[in-house]
């Protein structure tokens, strides 16, 4: 199976997002934003986005109505109107999509692109990484400058932006530090802050979390 990547768009200008992907060897971009649009980057915007990336020879597919972040099912926010990414992660839609990740990386190595650079915020981070994780994949996350942050330390961050940073104790419980229940209490946590809310008015993917 071939290597899968997360990465945002963010602000860079479109040539050196082009270099950014084939620097890492990615051939195709499933963009897994729930709303393919940036006001500020419209070249990121659908079809804009297709034009620019098959012209360099990158294949595109869009993902965002099975796996963005924003779902459009009632169900699937909590109580406060939250997307509620546990909900999230066992509905049919979600299911289809990564089956479709899944079975186009035995073709090809695929970058899962939403707007923000960092993944910590993102529901590719939160959400999409840990249910690939689940399935026995080690996604990797391109930031900036085409510098690759691995799994393990997207997940030391999230435990550090969750206040869960380790005590001494802690290493000795089973899995570490990182351990899936720690990881997972840090994911809730910062779901919190982070996850699109129905009273958002977020309207740019590369500056907010509309996702």
């Amino acid at each position: 199976m071939h290597p899968i990547w997360t990465l945002g768009h963010s602000t860079l200008a479109p040539e050196d997002f082009i270099r950014l992907i084939q620097g890492a060897g990615i051939q195709a971009i499933a963009d897994v934003r729930s709303i393919p649009f940036s006001g500020r980057q419209p070249h990121y915007s659908s079809p804009n986005l297709r034009h620019l990336l098959e012209n360099a020879g990158i294949r595109h597919v869009y993902l965002g109505d099975l796996v963005g972040g924003r779902p459009r099912h009632s169900g699937l926010y909590t109580p406060t109107g939250r997307a509620d990414f546990r909900a999230m992660a066992q509905s049919e839609w979600f299911l289809r999509g990564l089956e479709r990740i899944l079975a186009g990386l035995e073709k090809m190595s695929i970058g899962l692109m939403c707007g923000e650079e960092d993944p910590l915020p993102c529901h590719r981070g939160l959400l999409i990484a840990p249910e690939l994780v689940a399935r026995g994949l080690e996604p990797r996350h391109l930031r900036k400058g085409g510098r690759v942050e691995t799994q393990r330390e997207l997940e030391d961050r999230m435990l550090a932006a969750a206040g869960m940073e380790p005590s001494q104790g802690d290493l000795f419980l089973t899995g570490g530090h990182s351990g899936p229940i720690r990881v997972g209490l840090a994911r809730e946590i910062l779901a919190e802050k982070h996850a699109w809310r129905l009273e958002s008015t977020q309207t740019d993917d590369s500056g907010g979390h509309l996702e």
